[in-house]
Parts: structure tokens; C-alpha cells; sequence
């Protein structure tokens, strides 16, 4: 049966999990783009207006509401849509700060005993410079309250950044050791007691090639992580995943949603956790999605309803490679900027735009600057899906285009 679903969030990731649902079902989306209006009606409501939300949802029959977007989260909607019994499928506002709140995640991490990078977290910029004086390089300065992550190789360039931070009244900043080793995300969708994996990703987060350059909310993925062993994905689940939703539950926050964990996967074998995903990445949505043999709608339905933990047994994975490729723009002067090349696309490749995209009065897409939009392709095997996803980015031009060509091949 067709149902009505609400997602709160425009990013690529929210972008990724509208198509796939609008095959089935009939999707509303807010905030608006241009892109999100092709297959799913587009509402002008804030993502934190949450009596606004209500009443939308109440009047129209919207069967389930996924808050994806930080502000849905942080402002409770998930409690108040509980609350007039209206099904959502989302962490409330005090566990999704677990995901956003990046000192309390680093505190967690080392309460449960959880592998994490050796850390400081400071709210005086000189306790963090007299901190920074004695790191060996490189090593990552994290804003508390924003996705901003930057890896520095110096004291000085790093005593800059932390001057401006504090400058700016930043509250919070969090130092940690850098560690080599291939960045992994691993999925899990949970009713707050019992999870399963839904996935796994390697992600690619550095702008450059070989790893270098400053780090991005990712320049491409690959699904299913293949250095990642099933008793890697064991070791997660057991000692990552349980202890937090323990955590959760013992605090009085219990977690209904995906959870994700983001860490590295070290030469040697070592896991270190970086932080928590409330959702997927925007990077790695389409790969993840695309491996996926489940019926979402009735897999996020039985997590809100509490059949989860009687009825489900597995995530069926299909037997396939995914790999996806963000096209950024580094372009200063945006107008006019006609992304070419969409029309000789292959119809089997997935295509997910970030909110930057917008159309002008020709109905031609224009790239705004930073990222764009992210390529994904999928085979049976992985060198065929790499081969297909640098064949598809081929196609694509604009102005101040760029993208790593070096996905999977490190």
C-alpha cells in the first residue's frame, strides 16, 4: 500500500532517501530545492517548526515523519510527534546530542571505554594553545558545535585557526591525534534495544588526492566496506553500538533511528571511533541505499511500533559493490554556472544533488559553490563499479568542477 512520508532535511542524504522511497511511496520534503521537486512534494516549512510540522502532518494523513536535519532534531519534534501519537522515525533531542554535541561524544566515548584518538577539550584559547605546543603533527581541531574538522601540520597555521575560533566566540574547541588508516562509517538501524548492521561504507573524506588537503563532509564512498572484516563488524555492534544504546537507555534517552558509527580502520587492524551518525553521511547515502534489499518504509515502521526486536532477524545486503563520487565546485563566480553532461548519464547510475544545485528560468541545473552532486554505481563487481563511476563523471562539466580520482584506489 502507498504511504505518505515526511523527510525534514534537504541535503544529498535526505536527496538519496526521498528517490528511493518516492519508487514506492508518496514523499513530502522540507526545506525546498529546485532538484527535491521533481519526485517529491516540496513544503515552505521550517525544519524546527515543529506545531507547524504537527499540524501539516495531522491534516494530511502523513503515515511517518524522518527527521534527518540537526535542527528537526534538536528542536524535540520527535517528542512532541510521539506524544500525539504520530509515527516517527528518528533519536529524540537528548540522544541525538550524543551526534552533535562533539565534546560530550569524546566523553562518552571514553566513559564506555570505547577506542577513541587521545583528545583534549577546551574553552580557553590559551589552555588550548599550551596544549597544541607539545602534539606531535599532524593532528585535528574540531569546532564543539559545528561540523568544521581541520587537520594541521604546524603550530602556527594552528594557532591561527584557534585565535579565530575563539575570536569568533566558538564554544568548545576539541583537539584530538590524527591516525592513519582508512576513514569507515558502519550503520545500524535500532528500536533503542535491539540493532542490526544495515551497512557499511569506506569514505573518503580529504579534499586531495592520497589523502591530502583539508578535510570535506566527503568526496566519495564505497559500499560494502571491504576492509572491513565480519568480525570487525562484530566488534562494533558488541562493544561500540550496545554499550551506547545501554548508555542512552540508562539516561532516559532511548534511540529509535539508524545509528552510525564513523572511525578509522588502522594498517595493523586497530579501530579507533571518531563520533556517532544519526543517519548516513551525505557522501555514502546512495551507496549504502543501493546495497540495501529491504523494504525501508516496513523496516524504520517495525523499529517505531516495537516489532523490531521480535520480528527482525537480519538486513538482507545485495551482492553487489557501490561506489559513489561527489563533484565539488571550487568556482568563485557561480552565475550562470550550467552543470553539462546530465542528459548522458547512464539510467542505471544513481545521481543525488546537494542544496547548492538550483535551476534557472531553462530548467538547466547551475552548481553553486562546494559540493555539488555525488555519482553513484553499482556492479557485481568492484572494479567494474569504480570503472563505471569515473566513465559517468566523464560526462560531467561545469565551471570549477573537481573531484578526487583516486576512490578506491588507496
Amino acid at each position: 500500500m502507498r504511504k505518505k512520508i515526511l523527510i525534514i532535511g534537504n541535503g544529498a542524504k535526505e536527496y538519496a532517501l526521498a528517490k528511493k522511497l518516492s519508487e514506492k511511496h508518496e514523499v513530502f520534503i522540507t526545506p525546498a530545492t529546485d532538484t527535491l521537486k521533481e519526485f517529491a512534494q516540496c513544503l515552505d516549512i521550517r525544519e524546527d517548526s515543529t506545531k507547524e510540522l504537527l499540524e501539516f502532518v495531522m491534516e494530511n494523513g502523513i503515515d511517518m515523519t524522518i527527521p534527518v536535519s540537526t535542527r528537526a532534531l534538536n528542536s524535540d519534534l520527535v517528542a512532541l510527534f510521539t506524544q500525539n501519537n504520530q509515527a516517527v522515525f528518528g533519536p529524540c533531542k537528548g540522544a541525538s546530542r550524543l551526534i552533535y554535541d562533539k565534546a560530550l561524544a569524546k566523553k562518552v566515548l571514553y566513559k564506555l571505554r570505547i577506542p577513541t584518538p587521545k583528545f583534549g577539550i577546551f574553552e580557553k584559547q590559551n589552555m588550548a594553545l599550551d596544549y597544541i605546543k607539545n602534539l606531535k603533527y599532524p593532528f585535528v581541531l574540531k569546532g564543539n558545535e559545528n561540523n568544521s574538522a581541520v587537520v594541521f601540520t604546524s603550530y602556527q597555521s594552528a594557532k591561527s585557526y584557534v585565535d579565530t575560533f575563539f575570536i569568533e566566540k566558538n564554544k568548545g574547541i576539541i583537539i584530538e591525534d590524527y591516525i592513519y588508516g582508512t576513514p569507515f562509517s558502519f550503520y545500524t538501524v535500532t528500536d533503542g534495544y535491539k540493532a542490526l548492521p544495515l551497512g557499511s561504507s569506506i569514505t573518503y573524506k580529504h579534499a586531495l588526492e592520497g589523502d591530502g588537503g583539508q578535510l570535506t563532509s566527503g568526496m566519495g564512498a564505497c559500499a560494502p566496506n571491504y576492509k572491513l572484516s565480519l568480525e570487525q563488524e562484530y566488534f562494533l555492534t558488541d562493544n561500540v553500538i550496545y554499550p551506547t544504546l545501554d548508555y542512552l537507555e540508562i539516561e532516559g534517552n532511548p534511540y529509535v533511528g539508524i545509528l552510525g558509527v564513523n572511525g578509522i580502520l588502522t594498517d595493523d587492524g586497530r579501530i579507533y571511533v571518531l563520533g556517532w551518525q544519526n543517519f548516513m553521511q551525505d557522501c555514502d547515502a546512495d551507496a549504502i541505499l543501493s546495497v540495501l534489499d529491504e523494504d525501508l518504509y516496513r523496516l524504520f515502521e517495525s523499529c517505531i511500533i516495537g516489532s523490531f526486536s521480535d520480528e527482525a532477524e537480519e538486513i538482507r545486503i545485495k551482492n553487489v559493490y557501490a561506489v559513489s563520487l561527489v563533484a565539488r565546485c571550487k568556482n568563485i563566480n557561480n552565475n550562470g554556472n550550467v552543470i553539462q553532461g546530465l542528459d548522458m548519464l547512464d539510467e542505471n547510475s544513481l545521481i543525488s544533488f546537494f542544496p547548492s544545485v538550483n535551476k534557472n528560468k531553462y530548467l538547466e541545473y547551475e552548481a553553486g559553490s562546494g559540493a555539488v552532486l555525488s555519482i553513484t554505481a553499482t556492479a557485481s563487481t568492484l572494479s567494474r563499479a569504480l570503472k563505471n563511476v569515473y566513465s559517468e563523471m566523464d560526462e560531467i562539466s561545469f565551471a570549477g568542477l573537481t573531484y578526487r580520482k583516486d576512490i578506491c584506489k588507496i
